[in-house]
Order: structure tokens, then sequence, then C-alpha cells
């Protein structure tokens, strides 16, 4: 579906301009005020006040005392779980990690999973510590501290719910917590890593970046640090089941941000989505490369399965939304301003398909997975909307909740969910109503083909690591004409086209992914507008500059 085109700058970039200039261009369209550091980040740095969590796990080693991490079932916890494990377990054997699972655990830390994990190991544990979650467990973490007298440390970084709202729930009690590490500034996985630095100078600084990059959290400011540093470290010195999940997964070059977010994560996320997650903590933990080579072909083949699932579900989503959602992109007439759907999906696989559907239709969604009395959904949103904060309003409806303003995950009394569509629907539209909420990309500046160089291209991949906050640059390239069309891939769904300029001075090879279907709308000798970024093709040991187009308006 055609976006809004959003020009971020006035200015046309041609070939008067130096790469530094355009460099400075993008930095200036991202608000970056520090040149120097965004280029070339020191090594990650935070204030947080680590020294009760040290103190508490050290006394714990001092005393020989049984150790238990509790983690999250997605990559930023499964992550943040391994760091701390690895760095304790490193110079103490008495250290246990636990991850949850989806279907029987279910969000967040319960005392009802504690107490049976326990009983399993035939372990009584003497610290708990949580990782990437805790911070709206109050009752659960009580529960465990009245029956056990454990000592706990909640280690952090999801939103503290307003001390004022009706959300009792979810508010950690200095009864229940002997001490709390908490920041939203940074994910989990990020706040595991500053912690076991303190017990390990060498604990994984690469599966921070990992995390940090799944969570979807901002590369700037210290999340850029850690990301451009771990990036390094994963490049030089993956661990075992880095390294054998990098080769399952068919990497051929350097890690990037991409690989971090679109196929690694992917694969971690993937087991935990469809069955037990603990394989994946499994392969991060391996030391040997026998093993790490068994986790990484279960995680390659849970991540085969989640894609045929995912599609299987996203179309009779989609199949089942009506006409006033469909039409809200091109017309923004659409009456509700969120999607609220239910039904028989896999709980594994809502949040992705929430999120799919945020992504094109440009409105908030929920989705949720009814089985039995009690459902559970999962939440993506738009930054014209604090999902969390909207949710909270509502709390006396839900079992559990917690997140984030841009996504959040709840469970939910089945009853209870009619009661929330209306309700939450009614709130949201209220909010939302003066927004035009159209689907646009933000594009850096109109630029002339003539600009396509290698210098240049090399020059904008100092920007690097992209992703949220830090988006690839993108380019308009208005009236180009159309040289050659074609599709490829084995179902046809890729676009190639070959683009020039008029008179004829230039032209650049260009590939839209999943743009195949256009290929009945473009003839040769059509003049388009593309958006683009750029990119380097190697073939035959030959650089050429390249085009990916993002969208392309005839």
């Amino acid at each position: 579906m055609v976006k809004e085109i959003k020009l971020l700058s006035s200015k046309i970039i041609d070939d008067k301009l130096s790469s530094g200039d355009i460099v400075k261009l993008i930095l200036k369209n991202r608000d970056i005020k520090d040149i120097g550091q965004f280029l070339k980040p020191d090594f990650p740095k935070i204030k947080l006040n680590l020294k009760p969590a040290v103190k508490l796990i050290n006394n714990s080693i001092k005393n020989n005392e049984n150790i238990l991490i509790y983690g999250d079932y997605d990559v930023d916890g499964i992550t943040a779980t391994a760091i701390l494990w690895r760095a304790i377990h490193k110079i103490y054997p008495n250290v246990t990690p636990f991850i949850p699972h989806r279907e029987i655990d279910g969000y967040g830390i319960k005392a009802k999973s504690f107490f049976r994990f326990q009983v399993e190991k035939n372990i009584k544990f003497d610290l708990l510590i949580t990782v990437d979650n805790g911070i709206v467990a109050q009752k659960e973490l009580a529960k465990i501290k009245e029956k056990q007298g454990i000592k706990i440390i909640v280690t952090d970084h999801h939103e503290k719910p307003d001390d004022t709202s009706r959300d009792v729930i979810n508010h950690v009690s200095t009864k229940s917590v002997d001490v709390t590490v908490h920041s939203t500034q940074i994910s989990g996985s990020a706040i595991s890593y500053f912690l076991s630095k303190e017990i390990d100078k060498d604990a994984d600084l690469g599966l921070a970046a990992l995390g940090t990059v799944a969570d979807c959290l901002p590369l700037v400011g210290v999340n850029r640090s850690i990301v451009v540093h771990g990036l390094k470290k994963l490049n030089t010195f993956p661990s075992p089941g880095i390294n054998k999940l990098i080769q399952a997964s068919n990497i051929k070059n350097l890690i990037t941000s991409y690989e971090l977010g679109f196929i690694l994560g992917p694969r971690i996320n993937a087991v935990g989505r469809l069955s037990d997650p603990t394989d994946a903590l499994r392969l991060l933990c391996s030391t040997s490369e026998i093993q790490a080579n068994k986790y990484a072909q279960v995680l390659n083949n849970f991540n085969q399965d989640r894609q045929i699932i995912q599609k299987e579900s996203l179309d009779i989503v989609e199949s089942s939304l009506g006409r006033d959602v469909i039409n809200h992109v091109s017309t923004n007439k659409k009456s509700d301003k969120i999607i609220i759907v239910s039904g028989a999906y896999n709980p594994g696989i809502i949040g992705l398909i929430s999120g799919r559907l945020t992504e094109k239709y440009y409105l908030p969604s929920i989705v949720i997975s009814v089985d039995g009395d009690l459902a559970k959904g999962s939440c993506r949103s738009i930054p014209e909307l604090n999902i969390i904060e909207s949710l909270r309003e509502h709390s006396d409806l839900f079992v559990d909740l917690g997140g984030h303003a841009g996504a959040a995950g709840f469970s939910i009394l089945t009853k209870n969910i009619a009661k929330l569509k209306k309700v939450l629907t009614k709130s949201v539209n209220l909010k939302l109503k003066k927004i035009n909420l159209t689907p646009h990309l933000d594009v850096d500046a109109q630029m002339d083909l003539s600009v396509v160089t290698l210098k240049n291209i090399k020059a904008l991949e100092s920007l690097a690591p992209f992703g949220i906050g830090n988006p690839e640059p993108l380019f308009l390239f208005k009236n180009v004409i159309v040289e050659s069309i074609r599709t490829l891939g084995q179902n046809n769904d890729h676009l190639k086209l070959i683009v020039g300029t008029d008179p004829r001075v230039c032209s650049f090879s260009t590939i839209g992914f999943k743009m195949g279907n256009l290929i009945s709308k473009i003839k040769i000798n059509d003049m388009i507008n593309i958006v683009a970024s750029l990119s380097i093709n190697e073939w035959n040991n030959t650089s050429t500059p390249q085009l990916i187009i993002k969208e392309i308006t005839i």
C-alpha cells in the first residue's frame, strides 16, 4: 500500500555535496548533536546502583547458597538469563537458570512456577534474581517471600506502573523485594550485562547487543554503544552457540543489526513461541560445539514451523477484518482507531500478527488467543498512542499486564474480552480522534541518481548500526526512467528494475523485495518516483551501487 512520503529535509542532494556533507545532513535529521560520539561511540556505560545487588550475590556465594535466575521466554529475557548465569557460573556452581514456558507459566514471574521448579530440581533457593521481568509482580514476589523468606533481586527495564493508578496488581513493593535494579533506557539483557560485568569483566556484551536489537530499543546513546561494541564481539569471538546459529542461518557476511533483528533473533524467539524456550538458553550457554550444533538445528527447525503458522494465522485474521479497516490506509476514514481481534490463535505468534497489522494499517492492534476460561493478548502500537498507559486505565479487567509504550502483553478472563473491546475502543478513539493516522515514510531528502556512488554509500555506512531511533537513511529519486524490468525469486516475489535519468546519464540496478506484484503496473520507459536506501552489490569480486526500493509511485 502506498505510504505518504515525508521529507525530513528540503535540501536536494546533488553532486555538489561531499560525502561528509551528506552524513551531516542525515545526522541533523536525526537531531544528533555529538557527531564524534555517535560515529565512534565509547565503550558502553550507564549510571546504575549495582552495589546492593552485587553485595547480595557475593554474600550468597560466600555462604554457599543456592541462586535462581528467573528469566523470560523472549530474546531479551533469554539473553539476559544467559549473560548472568554464565558470569556467576564461571566462579560458582550453585546457580540455576529458569526460563518460563509461554503456555504453562505465562509472562513474568509466578509463585506457582517458582515453587514447581524448585520441587523439580529438588533445590531450595536462597536468592532469587529476576531478569527482564519482576517490576510489575508485587503479588507473586510477595507470595514467594512470605512462604520462603528468600532474598530477592529484581532487574528489569519495563515501565513501572503509576502508583496513583488502579493498577495495584503491578507495583513492586519494598517489602517483597530486597534490591531493585531498574532502567527503562536499556534492555533487560543490557541491565544483566552491566550487573554481570561487576562479577565477570568478560561478561558477554554480544548477547546484550542481540537482546537490545531484538527488543526494539532505540539505537542511540548507550544502546548504540552496546550494539556497536557488541557486534565487534559477535564478529570476532562469538560463543559456540551463536557461532553455530550463524552457520545454521546461512549467514555469510559480518553480523549487523539486521542479522540480529531479522535472522538470529527470530530463531531464538521461535522455540519459545512453539515449544520449550529452555532449548534456546541451552544453545547460548553451550560450551561444546556438538551440543551447540544440536540446539542450533532445533531452533532453525522451529523457526521454519513458526513461519508457516504465522502466515496461516495472519491470513485468517486479515480475512476477518472489516472493510473499514482495510480502507483505512487510503481513506483515513476509519471510525475505530484500534484493531482488536480474538480467536483460537497460537499464543506464541499473536505478537507477530499484531506487529504485522500495526505495520500494514498504521493502527494500534491487539490480538487475543482464546483457550478456555483464560485468554492471552499481545499488543503493538504506533508513536501516537502509549499502549501500556491505555491498557492500565482498564487494569481491573486483566489478570496480568505489562509492557512498554509501543508493545504490551496481558492475560484476561475470556468473559471479559467483549468488555475490553468496548471500553478500550472507546477510549482509544477519543485519544486519537483529532490525529491523522496516515501511514508514512520518513525520507531524509531528495537525491540525484548521480550521487549514488560507492564512496557516498560507504560514508553512509558509518552511521550503522541501523534500527529503531536510527533508521537506515532513505532517499527520494524523482522522475527516474525504467530501462528494464523483471521479477526474481522462486515465486516471483521480488521486483528487479534498471532505472536511469533523462537524458541517459547514469543507470542503476534496483530491487524491491516483496514488490513482484507491481510487474503488471510498470512498463519500460515509464517515469516513476522511488524511495530507496543505498547498498553495495557484491558479485564476481565486483562492487557496484544498488538501490533497495521501499516505495514506488507511478
